[in-house]
Protein backbone atom coordinates (compact mmCIF):
# COMPACT_ATOMS: atom_id res chain seq x y z
CA UNK A 1 0.00 0.00 0.00
CA UNK A 2 2.78 2.40 0.93
CA UNK A 3 4.64 1.62 -2.32
CA UNK A 4 1.48 2.43 -4.31
CA UNK A 5 1.19 5.81 -2.57
CA UNK A 6 4.82 6.59 -3.42
CA UNK A 7 4.24 5.74 -7.09
CA UNK A 8 1.13 7.91 -7.19
CA UNK A 9 3.04 10.79 -5.57
CA UNK A 10 5.91 10.47 -8.05
CA UNK A 11 3.44 10.37 -10.94
CA UNK A 12 1.75 13.51 -9.60
CA UNK A 13 5.11 15.33 -9.34
CA UNK A 14 6.03 14.22 -12.86
CA UNK A 15 2.76 15.57 -14.28
CA UNK A 16 3.32 18.91 -12.53
CA UNK A 17 6.87 19.19 -13.92
CA UNK A 18 5.69 18.36 -17.45
CA UNK A 19 2.84 20.85 -17.14
CA UNK A 20 5.16 23.65 -15.98
CA UNK A 21 7.65 22.91 -18.76
CA UNK A 22 4.87 23.01 -21.34
CA UNK A 23 3.62 26.35 -20.04
CA UNK A 24 7.10 27.84 -20.16
CA UNK A 25 7.68 26.67 -23.73
CA UNK A 26 4.35 27.95 -25.04
CA UNK A 27 4.21 31.16 -23.03
CA UNK A 28 4.17 34.45 -24.91
CA UNK A 29 4.35 37.86 -23.30
CA UNK A 30 2.64 40.43 -25.49
CA UNK A 31 0.50 43.51 -25.16
CA UNK A 32 -2.24 41.79 -27.19
CA UNK A 33 -5.16 39.78 -25.92
CA UNK A 34 -4.53 36.40 -27.54
CA UNK A 35 -5.94 32.89 -27.81
CA UNK A 36 -3.92 29.85 -28.88
CA UNK A 37 -4.66 28.53 -32.35
CA UNK A 38 -5.95 24.96 -32.75
CA UNK A 39 -3.11 22.51 -33.26
CA UNK A 40 -3.71 21.77 -36.96
CA UNK A 41 -4.30 25.43 -37.84
CA UNK A 42 -1.15 26.44 -35.94
CA UNK A 43 1.01 23.84 -37.69
CA UNK A 44 -0.34 24.89 -41.10
CA UNK A 45 0.29 28.58 -40.42
CA UNK A 46 3.84 27.97 -39.18
CA UNK A 47 4.52 25.82 -42.24
CA UNK A 48 3.16 28.49 -44.61
CA UNK A 49 5.20 31.38 -43.21
CA UNK A 50 8.38 29.25 -43.30
CA UNK A 51 10.57 31.25 -40.91
CA UNK A 52 14.29 30.87 -41.66
CA UNK A 53 17.22 32.36 -39.74
CA UNK A 54 19.96 34.35 -41.48
CA UNK A 55 23.50 34.89 -40.20
CA UNK A 56 24.76 37.36 -42.79
CA UNK A 57 23.43 40.89 -43.16
CA UNK A 58 21.29 41.29 -46.29
CA UNK A 59 21.08 44.51 -48.30
CA UNK A 60 19.54 47.21 -46.13
CA UNK A 61 16.01 48.30 -46.96
CA UNK A 62 13.68 50.99 -45.68
CA UNK A 63 12.07 50.43 -42.30
CA UNK A 64 8.55 49.02 -42.00
CA UNK A 65 8.50 48.54 -38.22
CA UNK A 66 10.91 48.24 -35.29
CA UNK A 67 11.28 47.52 -31.59
CA UNK A 68 14.08 47.68 -29.00
CA UNK A 69 14.48 45.30 -26.04
CA UNK A 70 16.08 45.72 -22.62
CA UNK A 71 19.49 44.71 -23.97
CA UNK A 72 19.09 47.49 -26.57
CA UNK A 73 18.92 45.04 -29.44
CA UNK A 74 17.01 46.62 -32.31
CA UNK A 75 14.69 44.51 -34.45
CA UNK A 76 13.99 46.12 -37.83
CA UNK A 77 11.23 44.88 -40.11
CA UNK A 78 12.26 45.82 -43.63
CA UNK A 79 10.18 46.76 -46.67
CA UNK A 80 10.73 43.85 -49.04
CA UNK A 81 8.60 41.68 -51.34
CA UNK A 82 6.37 38.84 -50.13
CA UNK A 83 9.43 37.23 -48.55
CA UNK A 84 9.82 39.59 -45.59
CA UNK A 85 12.98 40.25 -43.60
CA UNK A 86 13.64 41.18 -39.97
CA UNK A 87 17.20 42.10 -38.98
CA UNK A 88 18.49 42.46 -35.42
CA UNK A 89 21.20 45.06 -34.70
CA UNK A 90 23.13 46.14 -31.63
CA UNK A 91 22.75 49.71 -30.35
CA UNK A 92 25.94 50.46 -32.31
CA UNK A 93 24.25 49.44 -35.54
CA UNK A 94 26.13 46.14 -35.89
CA UNK A 95 24.16 43.27 -37.46
CA UNK A 96 23.58 40.32 -35.11
CA UNK A 97 21.16 37.93 -36.85
CA UNK A 98 17.86 37.96 -38.67
CA UNK A 99 14.92 36.08 -40.15
CA UNK A 100 13.11 35.76 -43.45
CA UNK A 101 9.50 34.60 -43.73
CA UNK A 102 6.50 34.58 -46.04
CA UNK A 103 3.99 37.38 -45.51
CA UNK A 104 1.63 38.86 -48.12
CA UNK A 105 0.56 41.86 -46.04
CA UNK A 106 1.76 44.18 -43.29
CA UNK A 107 3.51 42.94 -40.17
CA UNK A 108 4.84 44.29 -36.89
CA UNK A 109 7.57 43.29 -34.43
CA UNK A 110 7.56 43.15 -30.64
CA UNK A 111 10.31 41.94 -28.33
CA UNK A 112 9.51 39.39 -25.65
CA UNK A 113 12.76 39.20 -23.70
CA UNK A 114 15.21 37.57 -26.12
CA UNK A 115 12.43 36.17 -28.29
CA UNK A 116 10.69 38.16 -31.00
CA UNK A 117 6.96 38.31 -31.62
CA UNK A 118 5.93 38.81 -35.25
CA UNK A 119 2.41 40.12 -35.79
CA UNK A 120 0.79 39.21 -39.13
CA UNK A 121 -1.79 41.93 -39.69
CA UNK A 122 -3.83 40.29 -42.46
CA UNK A 123 -4.10 36.96 -40.63
CA UNK A 124 -4.51 38.48 -37.14
CA UNK A 125 -1.92 35.99 -35.90
CA UNK A 126 1.18 36.59 -33.79
CA UNK A 127 4.04 34.09 -33.56
CA UNK A 128 6.94 33.83 -31.12
CA UNK A 129 10.39 33.18 -32.60
CA UNK A 130 13.62 32.56 -30.68
CA UNK A 131 17.05 33.86 -31.79
CA UNK A 132 17.69 30.59 -33.67
CA UNK A 133 14.63 31.14 -35.86
CA UNK A 134 12.56 28.43 -34.15
CA UNK A 135 8.84 29.22 -33.89
CA UNK A 136 7.77 28.64 -30.28
CA UNK A 137 4.05 29.30 -30.66
CA UNK A 138 1.31 30.89 -32.74
CA UNK A 139 -1.69 32.73 -31.35
CA UNK A 140 -4.77 34.48 -32.68
CA UNK A 141 -5.01 38.21 -31.97
CA UNK A 142 -8.59 38.92 -30.98
CA UNK A 143 -10.54 41.75 -32.60
CA UNK A 144 -11.05 43.92 -29.52
CA UNK A 145 -10.92 47.61 -28.70
CA UNK A 146 -7.87 47.05 -26.49
CA UNK A 147 -6.01 45.23 -29.26
CA UNK A 148 -6.79 47.96 -31.78
CA UNK A 149 -5.58 50.54 -29.28
CA UNK A 150 -2.37 48.56 -28.77
CA UNK A 151 -1.75 48.51 -32.52
CA UNK A 152 -2.17 52.28 -32.70
CA UNK A 153 -0.04 53.12 -29.67
CA UNK A 154 2.70 50.50 -29.99
CA UNK A 155 3.08 49.11 -33.49
CA UNK A 156 2.44 52.42 -35.24
CA UNK A 157 4.57 54.62 -33.00
CA UNK A 158 7.92 55.98 -34.21
CA UNK A 159 9.63 56.04 -30.80
CA UNK A 160 10.89 53.54 -28.25
CA UNK A 161 12.29 54.49 -24.83
CA UNK A 162 14.79 52.15 -23.17
CA UNK A 163 16.16 53.45 -19.88
CA UNK A 164 17.37 56.98 -20.57
CA UNK A 165 17.79 56.43 -24.31
CA UNK A 166 15.23 57.18 -27.01
CA UNK A 167 15.17 55.35 -30.34
CA UNK A 168 13.37 57.13 -33.16
CA UNK A 169 12.62 56.22 -36.77
CA UNK A 170 12.16 58.90 -39.40
CA UNK A 171 13.32 60.46 -42.66
CA UNK A 172 15.62 63.31 -43.52
CA UNK A 173 14.56 64.20 -47.05
CA UNK A 174 13.12 67.68 -46.63
CA UNK A 175 9.83 68.26 -48.46
CA UNK A 176 9.92 64.71 -49.83
CA UNK A 177 9.20 63.42 -46.31
CA UNK A 178 5.57 64.23 -47.09
CA UNK A 179 5.50 61.53 -49.79
CA UNK A 180 7.36 58.88 -47.78
CA UNK A 181 5.50 55.62 -47.07
CA UNK A 182 8.24 54.12 -44.87
CA UNK A 183 11.27 55.22 -42.86
CA UNK A 184 14.95 55.38 -43.72
CA UNK A 185 16.73 56.18 -40.44
CA UNK A 186 16.99 55.05 -36.84
CA UNK A 187 18.40 57.63 -34.44
CA UNK A 188 19.31 57.03 -30.81
CA UNK A 189 19.23 60.01 -28.44
CA UNK A 190 20.80 59.76 -24.98
CA UNK A 191 19.95 61.65 -21.78
CA UNK A 192 22.22 64.56 -22.74
CA UNK A 193 20.39 65.07 -26.02
CA UNK A 194 23.24 63.71 -28.13
CA UNK A 195 21.90 62.05 -31.29
CA UNK A 196 23.54 59.31 -33.33
CA UNK A 197 22.29 57.72 -36.55
CA UNK A 198 22.72 53.94 -36.26
CA UNK A 199 20.77 52.85 -39.35
CA UNK A 200 20.51 54.89 -42.53
CA UNK A 201 19.30 54.09 -46.05
CA UNK A 202 18.28 57.69 -46.75
CA UNK A 203 20.37 58.10 -49.93
CA UNK A 204 18.90 54.97 -51.49
CA UNK A 205 15.36 55.91 -50.47
CA UNK A 206 15.76 59.49 -51.73
CA UNK A 207 16.99 58.27 -55.12
CA UNK A 208 14.13 55.79 -55.34
CA UNK A 209 11.57 58.46 -54.47
CA UNK A 210 12.99 60.95 -57.00
CA UNK A 211 12.84 58.29 -59.74
CA UNK A 212 9.31 57.29 -58.73
CA UNK A 213 8.04 60.87 -58.62
CA UNK A 214 9.73 61.62 -61.95
CA UNK A 215 8.07 58.62 -63.59
CA UNK A 216 4.70 59.63 -62.17
CA UNK A 217 5.15 63.18 -63.47
CA UNK A 218 6.13 61.88 -66.92
CA UNK A 219 3.09 59.58 -66.95
CA UNK A 220 0.78 62.45 -65.94
CA UNK A 221 2.26 64.75 -68.62
CA UNK A 222 1.92 62.08 -71.32
CA UNK A 223 -1.68 61.43 -70.25
CA UNK A 224 -2.50 65.14 -70.37
CA UNK A 225 -0.82 65.46 -73.79
CA UNK A 226 -2.77 62.49 -75.19
CA UNK A 227 -6.08 63.82 -73.85
CA UNK A 228 -5.32 67.30 -75.19
CA UNK A 229 -4.39 65.90 -78.62
CA UNK A 230 -7.59 63.85 -78.76
CA UNK A 231 -9.56 66.96 -77.84
CA UNK A 232 -7.92 68.91 -80.68
CA UNK A 233 -8.61 66.09 -83.18
CA UNK A 234 -12.24 65.91 -82.05
CA UNK A 235 -12.63 69.67 -82.37
CA UNK A 236 -11.11 69.69 -85.86
CA UNK A 237 -13.34 66.81 -86.87
CA UNK A 238 -16.43 68.69 -85.66
CA UNK A 239 -15.36 71.83 -87.54
CA UNK A 240 -14.92 69.81 -90.74
CA UNK A 241 -18.38 68.30 -90.35
CA UNK A 242 -19.97 71.73 -89.98
CA UNK A 243 -18.25 72.98 -93.13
Amino acid sequence: MRRKQIYLFLLFVFLIVVSISTIEVNAMHTGFEITELPSEEKELFISNINVLSIDEEPAKKTIKCFDVNGDQLIAIGQNTSNRKTICVYSNKGVFQYGYTFNCTGDFGVEWDGKNLNIYFVRSSVIVSVNPKGEVLGAFEVENTIDNNSYINHFFQTTKRTIGKDEYLIGNNMGLLNFFATSYSQIIVKDSTGFEKVIYDVGSMYLTKMIVTISLVCVFVLITIAVVFWQFIKLRRSNQGTVL
